[in-house]
């Protein structure tokens, strides 16, 4: 096969796929503006939208603690008491 027919084939699918990633990625409840943003971003976008809305999905599930009220992974620095 050259590589013209090949693009012909392929080159629509892949255009369908990441018009699915940007539209997927727009209607999902979680996505902020720099996740919509990123994801019209040829070739890697999708993959790193997909990236961040996982870690808002780890940042939403993780355990909010009193030290760490905004669940942000960073903890009160220890207070040294007397014993």
């Amino acid at each position: 096969m050259h590589v013209q027919e090949i693009a012909a084939i392929f080159g629509p699918v892949h255009g369908i796929a990441w018009l699915f990633g940007v539209f997927a990625t727009w209607r999902d409840p979680r996505r902020t503006t720099g996740i919509a943003v990123c994801a019209v971003v040829p070739g890697i976008g999708g993959l790193l939208a997909l990236r961040a809305l996982d870690r808002a999905d780890e940042q939403a599930r993780r355990p909010h603690t009193a030290a760490d009220p905004a669940g942000s992974g960073r903890h009160a620095a220890p207070t040294r008491g007397r014993s």
